[in-house]
């Protein structure tokens, strides 16, 4: 079996690794080897599978949910030329009505509508917060040394676990139309950045949105529903093993 892993980042590296340790021969396409999902055209692709892992450094409801259209349309035509089947990583709950005010889960949501509407052989994974959303959220939300950290209660995931679901959905092991996953401690967004790392010379500033979205963080909108698999390590598991002794 050959995957295809649609595009590149930490998340495209972790999910290669998953697929090769369950057998399956995969690589990475992204803008830098020439498949840009933004452009329209590119070249065909040879896989069973297509993962579809994109990415876009935005909140903005608008440039979201065009790239994320674009971005389900260009992989779920891709795939139907391959005659492979698409997976999707998604978020657990961003088609949530409470969360549609922040404008990157409107983007995941019109990218899950959108692959459904074009692509023939769909599964779209979802998964909590991964472990390392605590420091991308310091660095995104910067302004000089201070990060600023919105009030969450979440249920992060390793990222490492997250690209094993997905490999085990590319391998046939997990399937269905949709597949969830969430990490084995719920937590507030603040007490994840406290116990992971810091990028350097950022200080955490807690920060209360008063936005309906904003409230639905704070109440759990993002907390998966019961029965949701609890998939491990636990946070402080994976933190012994990613700081060298």
């Amino acid at each position: 079996m050959q995957a295809v892993i649609v595009g590149g980042g930490a998340s495209g590296v972790a999910i290669q690794r998953a697929c090769e340790a369950e057998g399956i021969r995969a690589r990475q396409v992204s803008r830098s080897t020439g498949f840009d999902v933004t452009a329209g055209s590119f070249p065909p692709l040879e896989a069973d599978v297509v993962i579809e892992a994109t990415n876009i450094v935005a909140t903005g409801r608008k440039a979201c949910v065009e790239f994320f259209e674009r971005s389900a349309r260009s992989v779920a035509h891709a795939a139907a030329q391959a005659g492979a089947r698409h997976i999707l990583l998604s978020i657990v709950n961003t088609d949530r009505p409470e969360v549609q005010g922040y404008g990157y889960f409107a983007g995941k949501k019109a990218q899950e509508e959108t692959a459904g509407r074009f692509s023939p052989a769909l599964t779209i994974v979802r998964t909590t917060q991964w472990f390392e959303f605590g420091a991308q959220v310091l660095q995104r939300n910067r302004l000089g040394p201070l990060g600023f950290v919105p009030g969450m209660r979440i249920k992060p995931i390793a990222l490492d676990a997250a690209a094993r679901v997905l490999a085990e959905t590319a391998s046939g092991k997990r399937t269905g139309g949709i597949v969830e996953a969430s990490g084995p401690e719920e937590m507030t967004l603040w007490e994840l950045v406290q116990r992971t790392p810091k990028p350097g010379g950022v200080l955490p500033v807690p920060v209360f949105l008063p936005t309906g979205f904003g409230r639905a963080f704070r109440r759990g909108a993002l907390l998966p529903d019961p029965g949701v698999e609890e998939v491990g390590p636990r946070l402080e598991d994976w933190s012994n093993r990613a700081v060298p002794s």
